[in-house]
């Protein structure tokens, strides 16, 4: 028997699979107060603890499906461990039971931009593709439903990765490393261990140019993929061709530059990666185009919202770390002709945010410090112009009065959300509506 610990969406989505399959499994959330009636009217023989794991229910199972939420160093997981239970998550249970081909990708930043890319290009390839995973829909509800798919794209959190160990797939990528989640992890190396877990059987591995592949493969080929490096050591990088530059693979040009709705260094770089996780499938120039000329990007990620007396507001309430911050800051400050005005804050995560300053201090006239750890941004960045205000809808007031023509605010806030709002997605709506309400006024 399972016991499926932490009953939010990963959880639930278990449960259904459980459900599906006629297996028996108990159920356990660490937070007393939690609402399961919704889950009784679904499964009305499922027993349900709540807060503790009661001890008469230690003999009773053998398996723990753990929620990503939940870290396998808490105490009484550790303690289960010890018992001899096995502990593994929904990723895990996916890659026993699935039985076609699977693309994984995880990284900190663009990781579910590059998803919904692949799940893109292959589908106009005439594949019958599922989407899911860490971005949409749980993998678990993906095997239910009623379609015969030919191909799942998979986004993998670094959580998700922790309790997972026998996923094969096709091509996989870690997109890029930054500090991310130091409050969940020892160290750098101990989150960078997680996120690499993604190749532990890959037949593809597909990386940046500069990431490291000691002591992480097997068997995998590696493509590389990169602008700023010599064509030779590069798989799928920029070339030059009728005085245009390409996103190529080697000396092949596939898709003109400037065909690209979406411009900027980091856009060709998901470019470039969606590019190489396909080599294995039959996916050809003109795929590519039709997808990457047409795709405006994923909501909340460096997303335009309004322009207002010739100021360009942008939501990339999905930037909740240092690295993505980093490089919203440097993608529109190279396509900027007036100067950045930044609006961060929130939760840090422990953090270390002096990473940070170079790009401030290069492409941003202010910065706009809200949220619980203002202070401790704050404190990084001194020597640029700094400006802390309580709450987001103050940051949004004070960019409005101080923002000139020609410049852009970018809402990134580097930080977790969950101060002040439910999630990165509440967030950015919250900042979407207050914009929005500026040209109303």
């Amino acid at each position: 028997m399972y016991l499926v610990a932490g009953l939010g969406i990963t959880g639930l989505s278990v449960l259904r699979y459980f459900k599906a399959q006629k297996v028996k499994c108990l159920a356990f959330d660490t937070r007393e107060n939690l609402d399961v009636e919704a889950i009784r009217q679904q499964c009305p023989e499922l027993e349900i603890a709540l807060g503790e794991i009661p001890g008469s229910w230690l003999n009773r199972f053998r398996c723990i499906v753990l929620s990503p939420g939940i870290a396998k160093s808490e105490p009484w997981v550790v303690a289960l461990r010890k018992l001899g239970k096995e502990v593994i998550g929904d990723i895990e249970l996916f890659a026993r039971a699935v039985g076609v081909p699977v693309v994984a990708i995880t990284g900190s930043n663009g990781k579910s931009t590059v998803t919904t890319l692949t799940g893109m290009a292959l589908e106009k390839a005439g594949y019958k593709v599922a989407v899911g995973g860490n971005i949409g829909q749980p993998v678990l509800d993906l095997l239910l439903d009623e379609n015969v798919y030919d191909v799942f794209v998979v986004e993998l959190s670094s959580f998700q990765l922790e309790t997972t160990y026998s996923l094969h797939t096709v091509s996989s990528t870690v997109l890029n490393i930054s500090e991310d989640h130091m409050d969940r992890y020892d160290d750098l190396e101990a989150y960078i261990q997680a996120k690499t877990q993604v190749f532990a059987d890959t037949d593809y591995a597909v990386l940046p140019i500069d990431f490291s592949v000691n002591g992480v493969f097997h068997h995998a080929k590696i493509l590389r993929f990169g602008l700023d490096c010599p064509l030779q050591n590069c798989d799928y990088g920029l070339v030059e061709c009728e005085g245009k530059r390409w996103l190529g693979y080697h000396h092949q040009p596939l898709v003109a530059v400037e065909e690209l709705r979406l411009q900027g260094r980091h856009h060709l770089l998901n470019a470039l990666a969606m590019m190489a996780l396909c080599h294995p499938f039959s996916v050809c120039e003109e795929h590519f185009l039709d997808v990457l000329k047409n795709f405006s990007g994923l909501a909340h990620r460096t997303q335009h919202v309004a322009t207002w007396k010739g100021v360009d507001w942008i939501n990339d309430s999905k930037g909740t770390n240092v690295g993505a911050t980093v490089t919203a800051i440097q993608s529109l400050g190279e396509q900027s002709e007036g100067r950045l005005i930044l609006l961060a804050g929130g939760v840090g995560k422990e953090a270390d945010f002096s990473s940070l300053k170079p790009a401030v201090e290069k492409y941003c006239k202010q910065t706009i410090l809200f949220g619980r750890d203002k202070s401790i941004i704050g404190q990084a960045l001194q020597g640029v112009d700094l400006r802390p205000v309580a709450d987001l809808s103050a940051a949004v007031r004070l960019a409005a009065q101080t923002a000139q023509e020609g410049d852009v605010v970018l809402f990134s806030p580097a930080c977790a959300s969950f101060d002040q709002f439910e999630s990165y997605v509440h967030r950015g709506e919250v900042f979407s509506r207050l914009v929005m309400d500026l040209q109303g006024e």
